[in-house]
């Protein structure tokens, strides 16, 4: 099993709302490959949350660790976002309680704290880590150490998304790293930067 660690977002659709932003691209993508995806972080306690929780499991994206924030806002796509909180207590409780996953996708910044609870929750159940960091990001030097680091471009939820979702299943399937990254690459349609 997969899991990405993150915040989705929501987008409006002419068929309605459905889930957007990085963690939720890089989930569904995952499952499109054939992954078994658990989507791990939180939305906010509104109709947007439930839209996101709705597109997630159609597309066969667990979310029973997506936790509700009461009064937080579940962000718009394309706004500048007020992002529900995540913290460590909330993300240890929800990696403890998802067990049997062999990828673990990191699709945010992480503070130090949070950093320590991944590496944990990784070391525990054995998972390789995929950590992906905005343009110019950086993780903490043990997180640098246990994980593949992917830097996301400015524009990370068209083929990178779809790159990272494809890598993270092909781990899982027990693909090496490395030629699970290049089948990724070829399938998504990815240029990386030469």
């Amino acid at each position: 099993m997969i899991v990405v660690l993150g915040r989705p977002f929501v987008i409006d659709s002419p068929a309605g709302q459905r889930p957007a932003g990085l963690a939720a691209r890089i989930a569904l993508a995952a499952a499109a490959a054939g992954g078994r995806v658990e989507l791990a972080g939180s939305v906010g306690d509104d109709e947007a949350a439930d839209a996101v929780a709705i597109g997630l499991a159609r597309a066969g994206v667990g979310h029973a660790a997506l936790q509700r924030i009461p009064a937080a806002v579940t962000p718009q796509e394309g706004s500048v976002p007020v992002l529900p909180r995540m913290d460590a207590h909330d993300v240890d409780l929800a990696l403890r309680y998802l067990t049997d996953y062999r990828v673990l996708v990191v699709a945010e910044t992480l503070t130090p704290e949070l950093e320590v609870v991944v590496l944990d929750a990784a070391g525990y159940t054995g998972a390789t880590i995929v950590a992906v960091v905005s343009s110019g990001g950086r993780v903490g030097p043990a997180l640098a150490d246990a994980a593949t680091v992917l830097e996301a471009p400015e524009d990370a939820l068209g083929p990178f998304a779809e790159l990272v979702g494809r890598y993270a299943a092909g781990l899982d399937a027990g693909t090496a790293p490395a030629e699970a990254f290049a089948a990724a690459t070829r399938s998504a349609g990815w240029e990386p930067a030469g």
